[in-house]
């Protein structure tokens, strides 16, 4: 069996579903299977990999990688292998990380503020904010991806939230691989370095104003006002973030780290105790949510959304963009022991459900099915 995976971004570029593929590509290899990830995003150098990496093909070159493989499967919101699949008569599955058949954005999210996740209230809503021709040209767009959603092989949610959210027909739900495993080596530091830890993008979309509000009337209590935060990550939003922490006289205890990857990410988790995963909006899966965990950390994270699914019972949880809620969750773990102990015991199963082998081989069976069911036509 030979998957080609597509995902029209890829490393060097970094993000979700980037690190999805990765890692589902990888661990297809390593289970004895042969995988080419096939991609939009240019590099000037490659890292060593177990697999085959090709980047901006042609026309042909497409055909040909298609006609090679057994089955063609899109990681993401893009269409653009089903018809090479269609032409060499190959099966064709769709992994929905996101909403992109429901709405415009893909996001449910655009400018800072929620958007409708539903098709026509969706394109009347950026029909007011775009105008016309951009109201014409996402409509065929959003035409095209429900076409094809109603045509592949098999669609497959993410989440149940997604499911949920974007019901299709013939659609399963299989929870895409994030490399978890690696976070499961962390160990904490002593002394602790900082209490709460914030790891992703800084974007409107994450929920950081909803965290610092949170945090700012946390440390206004006297007995926690030498409690720390660290937040992870850069992005358009810092520069506002930083200056919201310093006109709350915060800076003492908030700590802009800026990105972090690799072994320095590994030891900046390692010296925090609670993470905290405050997204505005609804989260298709809960990557981070899941590495937090696996790193023996509490997590906190959002209700509405991936994340709270994936975290369980391992977990709290706070109405999306309510700081009063999250400030709750946050002062209740500090102030009880004995919660922190049931929720870190939780977390153990929930990290053995959610381990990337496992992940992977329910792939690989759907693999199989689909590809089974082609010959047996």
């Amino acid at each position: 069996m030979k998957i080609l995976l597509y995902s029209s971004v890829f490393w060097p570029s970094l993000g979700g579903v980037e690190t999805i593929t990765a890692t589902l590509a990888e661990n297809i290899t390593k289970l004895g299977y042969e995988c080419i990830v096939v991609t939009e995003t240019p590099s000037n150098r490659e890292e060593p990999r177990c697999y085959q990496v090709v980047r901006q093909p042609t026309f042909r070159e497409r055909l040909s990688l298609t006609r090679e493989c057994s089955l063609v499967h899109s990681n993401g919101a893009s269409v653009t292998m089903y018809p090479f699949a269609r032409l060499a008569n190959k099966p064709f599955i769709w992994t929905h990380n996101g909403y992109q058949v429901s709405c415009v954005d893909g996001l449910g999210w655009f400018d800072g503020e929620p958007t409708p996740m539903t098709p026509i209230a969706s394109l009347s809503y950026y029909l007011q904010k775009k105008g016309f021709i951009y109201f014409l040209k996402e409509s065929l767009k959003l035409a095209i991806r429900r076409y094809v959603a109603e045509n592949v092989d098999l669609n497959i949610a993410a989440t149940h939230w997604v499911a949920k959210r974007q019901p299709l027909k013939n659609q399963v739900v299989a929870y895409t691989p994030y490399p978890i495993s690696q976070f499961k080596q962390i160990k904490q530091v002593y002394p602790r370095k900082y209490y709460f830890i914030y790891v992703g993008r800084l974007v409107s979309e994450k929920g950081l104003p909803e965290l610092i509000q949170a945090f700012h009337a946390l440390v206004s209590i006297s007995d926690f006002q030498n409690i720390n935060l660290a937040i992870v990550g850069d992005g358009n939003m810092r520069k506002l973030l930083e200056k919201m922490v310093t006109d709350l006289q915060l800076s003492d205890n908030v700590h802009f780290l800026g990105s972090k990857h690799g072994a320095e990410l590994m030891e900046v988790m390692s010296q925090a105790a609670i993470g905290v995963v405050p997204s505005a909006w609804e989260e298709p899966m809960g990557g981070v949510s899941l590495e937090l965990l696996a790193a023996g950390k509490i997590v906190i994270t959002s209700e509405f959304g991936g994340h709270a699914e994936c975290i369980g019972d391992a977990g709290l949880k706070f109405k999306n963009r309510d700081y009063q809620s999250l400030f709750e969750c946050m002062k209740n773990l500090i102030s009880n022991q004995s919660l922190n102990e049931k929720l870190l015991e939780n977390s153990y199963k929930i990290i053995e459900e959610f381990d990337d082998i496992k992940l992977t081989k329910k792939y690989l069976e759907i693999y199989e099915n689909i590809i089974n069911r082609e010959y047996a036509k």
